[in-house]
Parts: structure tokens; C-alpha cells; sequence
């Protein structure tokens, strides 16, 4: 393992028993965030538009409310926003991954010396 542990370990919250919620669909909601289109977001991530639009509507489905906003429209007009209820999640996910992927480093030590070829 190195200091980018996040290469080895990733983090998914069960959400309920049909959907889960990782750092790829994380990752779309912060592009989302940044670029304010599905199109862009998708583009910037080096994912098809149809995959983006499937994440979308997986993430919506599985909440009480709308998480992902959009706003249809032709050029200029349209966008999608996060809600405040996708942000607040956004943020309890990467710090319970802050506090994971810490302690895992922080364990490194233990795990290579029980994995170790040279006992």
C-alpha cells in the first residue's frame, strides 16, 4: 500500500438493499457541481453522456427527493444542480473516507508484517 490508499481501498455506502453509493457516482455529482451539466460532467470524467444519465437516474430513484437537479432548456437555458440534500451527502461520504482511508494508513504497518514473505 502506499500514501495514495485510495488506489487499494474504496468505500461504498449501502444506501438500501438495491443501490449503493461509491466514489464513481460521488465523483459525477462533484463534476456535476463543478460544470453544471450532465454533458459536461460525463465529458470531463471520460464518460459516456447515456452512462451519466443512467447514474442520474439511479441516484434520484433511490432517494426520498430529487438529488440531482435538472433544468431542461436549450443551449444556455438547461443545467443540473445538486441539492443541498446531495452536497450534505457528498460531504458525509468523503469525510467517513478521510476517517477510513486514515486509519487504514495508519494500520499499514500491522497489515505488512502479517502479509510479510519473511516471517
Amino acid at each position: 500500500m502506499s500514501k495514495d490508499i485510495s488506489k487499494f481501498l474504496k468505500i461504498k455506502i449501502e444506501v438500501h438493499d438495491n443501490f449503493n453509493i461509491g466514489p464513481g457516482k460521488i465523483a459525477l455529482m462533484e463534476s456535476i457541481i463543478s460544470c453544471g451539466s450532465i454533458s459536461s460532467a460525463a465529458k470531463k470524467m471520460g464518460m459516456s453522456y447515456r452512462k451519466a444519465w443512467k447514474l442520474v437516474n439511479e441516484i434520484n430513484n433511490a432517494s426520498n427527493s430529487k438529488i440531482i437537479l435538472t433544468n431542461t432548456g436549450g443551449k444556455g437555458t438547461g443545467g443540473t444542480k445538486v441539492s443541498p440534500d446531495g452536497i450534505s451527502f457528498i460531504k458525509a461520504f468523503r469525510n467517513i473516507e478521510k476517517k477510513v482511508f486514515k486509519e487504514a494508513i495508519n494500520q499499514q504497518k500491522y497489515i505488512k508484517k502479517i502479509f510479510s514473505k519473511n516471517k
